[in-house]
């Protein structure tokens, strides 16, 4: 068991979330097989632009991963909700799960989502609020089509957690978010449902900045076994 998925959360993507910041090499370095895996409509996938083609992003997901063998699995935001959603459909896919930037939001709808898709659809966001116009911004700048990000937020509802659910994935996550992400937060209460989970809070960081934390990186490596923790 070698390989770890690395799963970006939605406007991102596997170049922008992982080359970008080194996470691939930092792995590879290790002895590790990184296998950063674009989201459905995002980076080099398919851009649809209809939300019905969205309807299943785990099972999208596992069928681009490898055959066969547990895997270790890192994934921000929307990526670490469709992680979860693997593991507790198949329990022991996976050794060990990292999940960044997700929370307490893992059992709400996205708040934003109606408003950022209309937004992305007419690309006018002069009234719309800064955090929509950010996260606008943040999914066309890393290179996504505006449209298919849109119809990502008006998929039918995907990944759907529920606490009883999370009690069937059985190995050990750790969650890390940014002291300044209010997507995230609070996190215990996603902790409180699973297993086998611990958190940690990261001073000064937001949720968009999370990829490119180094601190993110070290913790989550230590905690995949790819280097010693300090």
């Amino acid at each position: 068991m070698d390989g770890v998925v690395l799963l970006h959360g939605w406007g991102g993507s596997a170049d922008s979330d992982w080359e970008a910041n080194g996470w691939c090499r930092s792995l590879a370095r290790r002895g590790r097989t990184p296998l950063a895996v674009d989201l459905p409509g995002h980076g080099h996938r398919p851009q649809s632009h209809d939300p019905g083609d969205y309807a299943d992003l785990a099972s999208e997901i596992m069928a681009a991963l490898p055959d066969g063998g547990r895997l270790d699995g890192i994934g921000f935001s929307l990526g670490a909700k469709v992680l979860l959603e693997i593991a507790a459909r198949h329990p022991h896919r996976f050794r060990r799960l990292v999940a960044g930037g997700l929370g307490g939001n893992v059992f709400a709808p996205e708040p934003l989502g109606h408003e950022l898709a209309g937004v992305l659809e007419t690309g006018d966001g002069a009234e719309a609020p800064a955090a929509v116009r950010e996260l606008a911004q943040y999914g066309v700048g890393n290179g996504n089509d505006p449209l298919a990000m849109a119809a990502v937020l008006r998929r039918p509802a995907n990944p759907l957690l529920t606490p009883d659910r999370l009690t069937r994935v059985r190995c050990p996550v750790l969650l890390v978010a940014g002291e300044n992400d209010p997507v995230a937060r609070p996190v215990q209460t996603l902790a409180d449902a699973l297993p086998d989970a611990r958190v940690r809070v990261l001073a000064g960081v937001t949720h968009l900045d999370l990829p490119a934390s180094a601190e993110f990186q070290r913790l989550a490596l230590a905690f995949l076994g790819a280097e010693s923790a300090h």
